[in-house]
């Protein structure tokens, strides 16, 4: 007997596996970051400012957080002078949060080990099949942003 395929369904369990993803990425992250001095949500601020210079409520709407969590990690990440604030010139109290030399560094160093991990682990998946994880994974996440907002 054949099986009957349902592409809704098995979009809902694409859609189950998020969070148990999730959670054993952040998991993975949380070892590979022993020693590093950071904690997985500042590794996360980390990353995005070295993209780019952001207020820190800019950062939370990137990370899909709420900005008094984005803040507090900001202020730990000032604290350790992984990142610095620069000054705004639209707003005087919103400063714009950059990674320091020394923080860069460190995501530099960090990112470097969960590539090397990636490929260990990971190696065997084609480009092909990660475009399409990717454009799949931004759909849902564009309409579940969109839900999420009403």
């Amino acid at each position: 007997m054949l099986a009957r395929f349902d592409r809704l369904e098995r979009l809902y369990k694409a859609i189950k596996l998020v969070r148990p993803v999730d959670l054993n990425v952040s998991r993975t992250v949380e070892n590979m970051l022993e020693g590093a001095g950071i904690s997985v949500a500042e590794r996360s601020v980390l990353e995005l400012l070295c993209e780019e210079p952001l207020t820190v409520p800019e950062a939370a709407r990137r990370l899909s957080m709420k900005r008094q969590f984005v803040q507090r990690v900001a202020a730990g990440l000032i604290g350790k002078r992984l990142i610095e604030k620069r000054p705004n010139p639209e707003h005087r109290r919103a400063y714009f949060c950059a990674p320091s030399p020394a923080g860069r560094d460190l995501f530099n160093a960090v990112h470097r080990r969960e590539l090397e991990m990636l490929h260990a682990v990971l190696g065997d998946i084609n480009q092909t099949e990660v475009v399409v994880a990717l454009r799949v994974m931004a759909r849902i996440d564009a309409a579940f942003e969109a839900l999420a907002r009403r």
